[in-house]
C-alpha cells in the first residue's frame, strides 16, 4: 500500500540523539579512546565524492555507467568548548606541548614541516541511537587538522574552537576510502509487553491517597503515555478521576497520581489500553482492566 509519509513504527528506533562525543584513537572493540573534551554545538561529518562524467561522442546527457569517482573529501568537525593543551596542539597540525621548560605553563608551539607522526590514527564520533543500547560510531582515519586555529572570544560568553580533521588514504591501501560508519544492528523483538498493576485486580481496602501504578515487562514508548491510554474512573458511572500521568526513566513504570483523594468505600476501574506499545512497536495483547475498592 502506498504511504504518504515516511513515518513508520520503526521511525522512533532510528533517531540520532544529542551531540555525541569525539575521540582520538578510539578502539571500536574495547570502546575506549582519548576523549577530546566537551563541545558546544556538536560537530559535523562529511564524506563527499567528486564524480566526473565520462564524455562519449553521441551521448547528450548523463549516462548510467559513465561516471567515475576522482576524489573523496572526508572530514569530521568538532566545536570544542573545552580547550586543553592537547586540543590546541592537535588543532595546530604540527603542534607540540612543552611541559618541562616552564614551571607555570605548558608551552604549545608548531613546526614548519608535517611529519607522519602528526597524523592521528583516527578521529571518532560516538553517538546514541534511539532504538539501541549500542552507539553509532563514525571514524575517519589518518586524520590531520589542516585549518589551524581560529578562536573567537566575546564578553559574557565562552570561546568555542571549531576543529576540522581531514581524513587521508594510507599509502599501503589506496583502494579503501578512509572512513567507517558502525551502525548497530537492532534486535528484532516481536514479543508483546505484559503489565502488572498496583493495586491488583479485585483489591479491596485500598487507601484513598494511593496512586495507581502500571509496571511493564519492557520499556514502552513515552508517546503513548496519555489520558486516552491510561485512566482511572469510578465503577458506578464511569466518571473519570482527574490526575497526572508520569513515566520513569527506564520507561517501564507509569504512575497515575489523582489530583484529590479517592472517595472512600468506592469501586474504581483502572484502564491501560492495547494501544500501548513497546520500543519495538509491539502492542499489549488486550486492554488491561483493573477493578479495586477503596477502604
Amino acid at each position: 500500500m502506498t504511504q504518504y509519509s515516511g513515518f513508520t513504527d520503526q521511525t522512533a528506533d532510528h533517531l540520532l540523539l544529542d551531540a555525541g562525543a569525539f575521540y582520538k584513537n578510539y578502539d571500536i572493540t574495547t570502546g575506549s579512546g582519548s576523549l577530546l573534551g566537551a563541545t558546544r554545538g556538536g560537530g559535523e561529518f562529511n564524506a563527499k565524492p567528486t564524480i566526473r562524467q565520462i564524455e562519449v561522442d553521441g551521448v547528450k546527457g548523463r549516462a548510467k555507467g559513465l561516471e567515475n569517482i576522482d576524489f573523496w573529501d572526508v572530514s569530521i568537525m568538532a566545536n570544542m568548548l573545552e580547550l586543553t593543551p592537547e586540543v590546541l596542539a592537535t588543532a595546530l597540525t604540527t603542534g607540540t606541548i612543552d611541559s618541562v621548560s616552564n614551571t607555570n605553563y605548558d608551552i604549545i608551539t608548531a613546526s614548519n614541516s608535517i611529519q607522519l607522526s602528526n597524523y592521528v590514527d583516527n578521529i571518532t564520533w560516538v553517538g546514541r541511537l534511539s532504538g539501541s543500547n549500542d552507539p553509532v560510531v563514525i571514524q575517519i582515519f589518518n586524520a590531520l587538522s589542516t585549518e589551524g586555529i581560529s578562536l573567537k572570544t566575546a564578553d559574557k560568553n565562552e570561546g568555542v574552537l571549531p576543529i576540522t580533521f581531514i581524513a587521508h588514504y594510507d599509502g599501503s591501501d589506496l583502494d579503501t576510502v578512509p572512513f567507517k560508519i558502525y551502525y548497530p544492528k537492532l534486535t528484532v523483538d516481536t514479543t508483546p509487553p505484559t503489565v502488572t498493576t498496583s493495586p491488583t485486580d479485585a483489591a479491596t481496602a485500598v487507601v484513598v491517597t494511593a496512586n495507581f501504578v502500571w509496571t511493564f515487562s519492557k520499556a514502552i514508548r513515552p508517546s503513548v503515555v496519555n489520558g486516552s491510554n491510561f485512566y482511572v474512573m469510578k465503577g458506578s458511572d464511569g466518571t473519570l478521576v482527574p490526575g497526572t500521568l508520569s513515566i520513569n526513566g527506564a520507561k517501564t513504570v507509569v504512575t497515575f497520581d489523582p489530583t484529590a483523594n479517592l472517595t472512600a468505600t468506592t469501586d474504581y476501574v483502572a484502564v491501560c489500553s492495547s494501544n500501548v506499545k513497546d520500543l519495538f512497536g509491539n502492542a499489549l495483547a488486550a486492554n488491561n482492566i483493573t477493578n479495586f475498592t477503596t477502604a
